[in-house]
């Protein structure tokens, strides 16, 4: 699913920025193998180069997609063509954002629930 030149798109409801970066946490076994964050074994996803991954945890909750991408990498250029693909207004109010670059998420899973946490795949588009 590492694609150059490709976003993928998850927005979700969390409690804390410390949850989402537990989510997010990545490790490796004692050989140096890849061990997939609870984000990333919860999408069925066995590696991402975690370098070039943005999140964001919002203390308030927003429908407003452009507004919620505001201030990420290449903002003036996946802004539009996300919201050509998902509409500026989501059905549903989230606080946070996760954006793997260089990344095309094919998986068939579209939503998951980790503990408490929702997390849902909005979609993929180029950004180079």
């Amino acid at each position: 699913m590492q694609k150059e030149g490709f976003v993928s798109l998850w927005v979700g409801n969390i409690h804390s920025s410390e949850e989402l970066d537990h989510l997010l946490e990545i490790s490796y076994s004692v050989d140096g193998d890849f061990i997939p964050s609870m984000f990333a074994s919860s999408f069925d996803i066995d590696m991402y180069d975690d370098a070039v991954r943005e999140a964001e945890f919002y203390g308030e909750t927003d429908n407003q997609l452009g507004r919620m991408l505001e201030g990420f990498s290449y903002d003036d250029v996946i802004i539009p063509k996300l919201l050509s693909l998902c509409g500026d207004q989501l059905p549903k109010k989230y606080n946070v954002v996760i954006l793997l670059y260089n990344f095309k998420y094919e998986g068939i899973k579209k939503k998951s629930t980790i503990n408490t946490s929702n997390l849902e795949f909005l979609g993929s588009v180029e950004y180079l």
